[in-house]
């Protein structure tokens, strides 16, 4: 399955908010990942090219480490594949 596939599945507008693994994050880790998914949409077809920079920017820009956003999109991921 590709990501956009993925992507689109799961993560259409604020879809992401009623899974499991994101009502386990903390506030901050949660405005982190809202802030990606704006960006993200905002970036339509293009956003995989981006994915990794994006990453990193909203990780800065929240305060929170990118690692803790990559796993919560491997969580994510993991939880849709089963």
């Amino acid at each position: 399955m590709m990501w956009n596939d993925l992507y689109s599945s799961i993560f259409e507008k604020d879809e992401h908010k009623k899974s499991r693994e994101y009502r386990k994050q903390s506030p901050k880790m949660k405005k982190a990942i809202d802030d990606l998914f704006k960006k993200l949409d905002s970036k339509g077809s293009n956003f995989l090219n981006n994915f990794e920079r994006t990453i990193k920017d909203v990780a800065r820009k929240n305060r929170v480490p990118e690692k803790k956003i990559m796993d919560y999109f491997e969580k994510e991921a993991t939880a849709f594949m089963q």
